[in-house]
């Protein structure tokens, strides 16, 4: 019983870490509209600090779970949350565990898709600086020897105004 309240503890827990994940996604889809680059660097320094904890405590709840399974006769190399609720006997302890694993799955969800669009912002932005740069950059010459494998092309920056 000790395990199984341990467990619910880090599941807690686990829980307050991905609603701290989630607002630091939210507001890196904000920096990133801004184009704050200052703080978007301090965004992902705290993101990543938060990530490193949930690992750390996926690691404990595999632990958990676990040893709890092998106490109830279990064996196998993990167990997922749904499992360890579908196992329970006990009403109570079931309605409980449902009761976290929801909203932490619904956390989980809408960080995936945040980050999802995230993502997409930032390949927009490295679009837009590339295709900027290539109207400033000069292009690559044609491969060719001679006197016919001139340089035809021009870009802003070589022409005289």
């Amino acid at each position: 019983m000790e395990n199984l309240n341990n467990l619910i503890l880090t599941l807690e827990t686990m829980t307050d870490a991905h609603k701290r994940l989630l607002e630091l996604a939210e507001e890196k889809r904000t920096t990133l509209v801004e184009g704050s680059i200052q703080e978007l660097q301090s965004l992902i320094n705290r993101e990543s600090l938060c990530v490193t904890e949930i690992e750390k405590l996926e690691q404990k709840r595999t632990q958990l779970v676990q040893e709890y399974m092998s106490q109830k006769g279990l064996k196998g190399q993990s167990f997922s949350l749904e499992e360890l609720i579908n196992i329970q006997n006990d009403a109570t302890t079931k309605t409980t565990l449902h009761d976290i694993a929801k909203p932490l799955r619904a956390l989980v969800q809408k960080i995936i898709y945040l980050n999802e669009s995230n993502q997409q912002l930032i390949h927009s932005s490295l679009s837009y600086v590339q295709y900027s740069m290539g109207m400033l950059v000069r292009k690559e010459p044609a491969i060719g020897y001679g006197p016919n494998a001139k340089n035809r092309y021009s870009n802003m920056l070589d022409a005289k105004v």
